[in-house]
């Protein structure tokens, strides 16, 4: 059966052909900018006819051209390099005969911040590359393609290292400076005598784009579909309808989130991942036992009600609760980004506990009526949800646990999903995954400290 969460994935058409018009629009007016006659009439359908062709050649990437995200992110970055060529005709700053200066202030390094902030963990390749063209059809420069190609490179590494305003900052400076450095090798052969007006262009370009970026950034929130940080933060508060639904109405998933949101977002924070984004999607990962709160083992009080059906019942009513979870996802409107963590968090486990006890009615048991649908975690981020998912529910059935057991589980639960090949998509290499161990069996007994049994000492021992 074809999970419901795959239709995001499908490409909607709408935005593809209206990506594919805009985006060849911008191209065959930069190609013409310096006069739009009836080379702008060959040029257009041109540009159209190949970049049909070219997507359909590859498959792979018509979700980016259909993704609502990089549609808009693209179309920004397209309207940045028309104001450029805009600033160059009419020379404002008096760059001339680097008119590609204006190619840094409106659009500069600030492409790869960008990508950072709104794609997130998605690649930010395609859009680089794809203004890239965007830059060498408006400047017809490859110095200036190429600086902009490493510059949004740096500042889109950079800020991934910590997505903060200062290193937002840093990025662009940075950014810039490789652009600019590659510009000047193409003006020294233009113009050596004017090159002292780079003095006031490199900091004045920094300081435009910073203006540029932090005012995008702002507008582009106001978009319902895209998140930046700041607005990802909110969308876990505790005023949202569902996370104030889920406290209501399933306190014990609601504390079951908490506890696997902090502990994931260490673990991410440790591994380099998206740490923010990880706390996050592990907050909704479980907003499908809302649907059937009571017949989940950590919102139960008194009599289970599992104990009065069949093993298969009991198996589809867990199995669904990512089905429900997709369902409230989308009718609340959160980010892809965010909805990815509801089907990849149980990946195609087996619900070993009813497989087995309907192995005993029945030795000829489909198992895949007890596997839950996929798809297995596509990225770290999700695994790390799935990992602590898991050994949080594994320790929790344990009274009065040792730290020795607490360590034997969380290595229990590991090698499992190893086993079951749940992490072989997620790029978790075993040294990752040997210090999630390690760093979630730390956490897991920093939380157990007052409740763990020791063993108690023997008399002969109390005398020495």
């Amino acid at each position: 059966m074809r999970h419901k969460w795959r239709k995001l994935k499908v490409p909607d058409k709408t935005i593809l052909w209206t990506h594919i018009l805009l985006t060849s629009l911008f191209w065959s007016i930069f190609l013409n900018h310096s006069s739009l006659d009836s080379g702008f009439l060959i040029t257009f359908p041109v540009f159209l006819t190949a970049l049909s062709l070219l997507l359909h050649k590859f498959e792979k990437q018509k979700y980016f051209f259909s993704n609502k995200v990089f549609f808009t992110l693209h179309l920004v970055v397209l309207v940045l390099i028309l104001l450029s060529l805009i600033g160059e005709k009419s020379d404002f700053l008096h760059l001339k005969p680097f008119d590609e200066g204006y190619l840094l202030f409106f659009v500069g390094s600030i492409v790869g911040v960008l990508s950072k902030t709104f794609l997130r963990t998605q690649p930010v390749g395609q859009l680089i590359v794809l203004s890239s063209v965007g830059i060498l059809l408006a400047s017809k420069n490859v110095f200036a393609t190429v600086g902009f190609s490493l510059g949004n490179l740096v500042s889109a590494d950079i800020y991934s290292r910590k997505r903060d305003t200062v290193w937002g900052i840093t990025a662009v400076a940075f950014g810039n400076l490789v652009f600019i450095l590659l510009l000047m090798g193409y003006w020294l052969q233009e113009s050596s005598s004017c090159i002292w007006k780079v003095l006031y262009l490199y900091p004045l370009s920094v300081v435009s784009e910073i203006f540029v970026l932090f005012g995008l950034q702002k507008l582009l929130d106001l978009l319902p579909f895209m998140y930046s940080d700041e607005k990802l933060e909110k969308l876990a508060n505790i005023s949202n309808p569902l996370i104030e639904k889920m406290m209501l109405e399933a306190p014990g998933t609601y504390h079951h989130s908490v506890m696997v949101s902090l502990l994931a977002e260490s673990v991410a924070k440790k591994l380099g991942a998206d740490a923010l984004l990880t706390r996050v999607g592990a907050m909704f990962h479980d907003i499908g036992k809302l649907v059937n709160p009571h017949y989940f083992i950590e919102n139960v009080n008194g009599e289970n009600p599992h104990k009065r059906l069949k093993p298969e019942v009991s198996a589809s009513i867990i199995k669904n609760h990512v089905e429900e979870g997709l369902s409230l996802a989308q009718k609340y409107n959160l980010p892809e980004e965010v909805i990815r963590f509801i089907p990849e968090h149980q990946g195609t486990k087996l619900i070993k506990y009813f497989y087995y006890q309907a192995l005993k009615e029945n030795p000829n048991a489909d198992e895949r009526k007890f596997r839950y649908s996929g798809p297995i975690p596509q990225s770290k981020e999700t695994a790390i949800v799935m990992i602590t998912d898991t050994v949080e529910a594994m320790v929790r059935t344990l009274k009065n646990p040792t730290a020795q057991e607490i360590k034997q589980t969380v290595r229990k639960a590991i090698d499992m999903l190893k086993e079951e090949g749940q992490l072989l998509s997620s790029n978790l290499t075993e040294e990752e995954l040997k210090t999630v161990e390690k760093l979630l069996t730390e956490l897991i007994l920093s939380y157990y400290h007052e409740r763990i049994k020791y063993p108690e000492k023997s008399k002969g021992e109390e005398r020495v």
